[in-house]
């Protein structure tokens, strides 16, 4: 089951594991949702944590067998993408003393850890993914994806209470619905996300502008026009314009729903771009 990228029984056992741990949290945070139930919960968390260590391992592990940056590809990437959606789910959920997120949350991080064992590596292998820049450059665009997909969690939940809310659903204030965090609450957060999203690709969008230069402008003179590149760059305008109408006052519906298409376009440059149309990229 192991990917022909990640080598070594010790690093293919910390995957599974990895696996089990995010695929259980995702069932008891679940079940805390829907019967919120102090043992369910302590059992989401604690899995979570659990995951997020292993996935953590699973990266360090990698690291050694490549005596590289564990996400030098596609594959180590969306691991990463993982490790940084639990560790987000984990931090709001100590900030807020709320487990609403989770459900959300840990599928997605076990879906994309998934990918990177299932996955075949496939490519030739680059030498020159290395190094300091390289390194921030992937890690910065992660932690970018993780914030996104964490403000469209925030968008969906935002626009599922507030139908509710609007119909003056009898329900409204039972079952998991009533588990949920207010919309005002649910509107700022996803903000933040965005911010935070917008800053960091940004920042790893700079890095990888340095690195591409300093490494492709020889061999890829053409290196800017290589499909990956214009969808980053398309994902950060895009990005951009909502956090700028967003912030000018734009409804917080329209938003939400901008919120969850964007994420949609983080998924399809993040993955169908770099599988089927980038000829140089092979990662973020």
């Amino acid at each position: 089951m192991a990917s022909p990228s990640s080598p070594g029984l010790t690093n293919a056992l910390l995957g599974v594991l990895a696996l089990a741990a995010y695929a259980l949290a995702s069932v008891f945070y679940t079940a805390y949702l829907r019967h919120p139930r102090l043992k369910a919960g302590r059992l989401a968390t604690g899995l979570a944590v659990l995951g997020a260590a292993l996935n953590f391992s699973f990266l360090y592990a990698r690291s050694l067998a490549l005596k590289n940056v564990p996400y030098a590809d596609l594959l180590g990437s969306m691991a990463l993408f993982g490790f940084f959606l639990a560790g987000m789910n984990l931090v709001l959920e100590v900030r807020h003393h709320d487990r609403s997120l989770g459900p959300f949350l840990m599928p997605v991080s076990l879906l994309f850890l998934l990918l990177a064992f299932v996955l075949p590596a496939g490519g030739e292998k680059r030498p020159n993914l290395k190094g300091a820049i390289f390194a921030f450059h992937v890690t910065l665009n992660m932690l970018s994806y993780a914030a996104f997909a964490v403000a469209a969690a925030l968008s969906g939940l935002y626009l599922v209470l507030g139908k509710k809310l609007k119909h003056r659903s009898k329900n409204v204030l039972a079952g998991p619905t009533a588990r949920l965090p207010s919309l005002g609450y649910l509107e700022r957060a996803a903000r933040t996300s965005l911010g935070v999203g917008v800053v960091t690709l940004a920042a790893g969008l700079s890095m990888g502008f340095a690195w591409g230069y300093h490494v492709w402008r020889v061999d890829h003179p053409f290196w800017l026009l290589d499909a990956k590149i214009w969808g980053a760059g398309l994902t950060l305008l895009f990005y951009f314009v909502v956090l700028v109408r967003a912030h000018r006052g734009a409804a917080p519906v329209t938003t939400a729903r901008l919120c969850i298409a964007g994420f949609v376009l983080v998924l399809l440059s993040y993955t169908a771009v770099n599988l089927f149309f980038s000829r140089i990229h092979s990662f973020t």
